[in-house]
């Protein structure tokens, strides 16, 4: 019902830089709104919603309120939670709306309690999101090459901590995952072979790929800073190409569990977050477990990042008995 009754951009306060919208607004189709706000709005800017899950293509606005999901470019932009300014749900005992306010100094926070109910308070028929001007020129792509998972590790930690600006998409890949995607998208040749010459040792190697985005000035100094660190730490750059390769199936790849299910593969993923004091040991440890089990695949990343620690995402493959 949502989606096909409630699925419309209704208003954007380009003054407050808001949108007020309804759930079912599926992604694809709230981003091209928000992006052709001028001619279709009125505004002087275009906007973008800035929250790029990997299920962005079959998701809606109200399932990434109801979720509190962490989009591909978060780093920047901010999880699901923080895009939230005000809800609205209608429920047996009536009708709960909270404040468009940019902050409050009361607490506990109601609009905060609904983020993330999955439904246990009402449903929600209305929600305003902050959004963000959409500045696609001044993307900057980055990619590089580690030389080991503790070098990618301290780089981005420095990255993230040394206060110069943040970039929206960071991700780094553990060896395991960074030698099924080269393998993946078809650089196990000669370019791995080139690596491997220059001193990045197959399934020790990391992969990193990012974007900068926002004013023209931002996104010039964050390539420049992540470049400076990512030196220091031993990197080689691949320019921006691997970023390109990747952000060309970076939706497409949910696809392939029941594929791979047709063929005796189980497909799943444990995700968490970790301070980076606890990071090795819960990489290790997680690894170690899941490796228990003879033939199967464990790809590891990070790709949302705070001054205070990150994410890890276990990918695992394995053959159903």
């Amino acid at each position: 019902v949502l989606r096909t009754h409630m699925n419309r951009l209704l208003r954007i306060d380009e003054k407050n830089q808001t949108a007020i919208v309804e759930p079912g607004m599926m992604g694809p189709d709230y981003e091209a709104a928000l992006n052709q706000a001028p001619a279709r709005f009125g505004t002087k800017h275009a906007f973008t919603c800035g929250h790029f899950p990997q299920s962005f293509e079959i998701s809606s606005v109200g399932g990434w309120v109801a979720a509190l999901g962490s989009g591909q470019a978060s780093s920047y932009y901010g999880d699901a939670y923080d895009l939230v300014i005000a809800q609205e749900y209608v429920t047996p005992a009536g009708t709960i709306r909270t404040h468009e306010v940019p902050a409050t100094a009361t607490g506990p926070k109601l609009n905060d309690l609904l983020k993330g109910n999955e439904g246990a308070f009402g449903v929600l028929v209305e929600v305003t999101m902050r959004v963000y001007r959409h500045m696609p020129e001044n993307r900057q792509r980055f990619a590089y090459m580690f030389p080991t998972w503790e070098a990618a590790v301290e780089a981005s930690r420095e990255i993230f901590q040394a206060e110069f600006g943040n970039p929206a998409v960071f991700r780094i890949s553990d060896p395991e995952e960074t030698e099924i995607g080269l393998k993946l998208k078809g650089q196990d040749g000669i370019p791995a072979k080139v690596l491997e010459l220059l001193g990045y040792a197959p399934m020790k190697r990391c992969l990193c790929i990012g974007t900068a985005e926002g004013h023209a000035s931002y996104t010039k100094n964050v390539k420049e800073q992540v470049a400076r660190i990512a030196k220091e730490h031993g990197a080689l750059s691949l320019t921006g190409y691997a970023t390109k390769l990747w952000e060309h199936g970076r939706y497409s790849d949910i696809h392939m569990r029941d594929d791979l299910l047709d063929h005796g593969i189980v497909l799943d993923t444990l995700e968490t977050g970790v301070s980076w004091e606890n990071l090795h040991r819960l990489h290790e440890g997680v690894r170690a477990f899941v490796k228990e089990r003879p033939h199967t695949i464990c790809l590891t990343h990070a790709s949302h990042f705070y001054a205070q620690g990150t994410n890890l995402y276990f990918i695992f493959l394995a053959r159903i008995v």
